[in-house]
C-alpha cells in the first residue's frame, strides 16, 4: 500500500520544458545567485531512498502539482 499526497498551488504552473528537468541537481529557473537547484532533486532522492515517490505536473488552468507517494509503513 501507498499514500499520496497531492500538493497544488495558484501560480503560473511548470512548463513542459522545465518539467522534463525540474529533478535535475542544480536546475533552477530562478536568477542566478537567487538558488541553488537542490530543493527538489534531494527531495526526490529521499524520497525515493524510502520507497516512495515525487511526480510534478502542471495542473490545467494553471498552477503546479506536486504529488508525493509515501511508501506505507510495515
Amino acid at each position: 500500500g501507498h499514500l499520496a499526497l497531492a500538493i497544488r498551488d495558484s501560480g503560473p504552473g511548470i512548463s513542459a520544458v522545465d518539467l522534463e528537468r525540474i529533478f535535475d541537481p542544480f536546475f533552477t529557473t530562478k536568477e542566478p545567485g537567487k538558488g541553488t537547484g537542490l530543493g527538489l532533486a534531494i527531495t526526490h532522492r529521499i524520497m525515493e531512498s524510502f520507497g516512495g515517490a515525487i511526480h510534478a505536473a502542471s495542473a490545467p488552468g494553471g498552477g503546479a502539482v506536486f504529488t508525493l507517494v509515501f511508501q506505507r509503513a510495515s
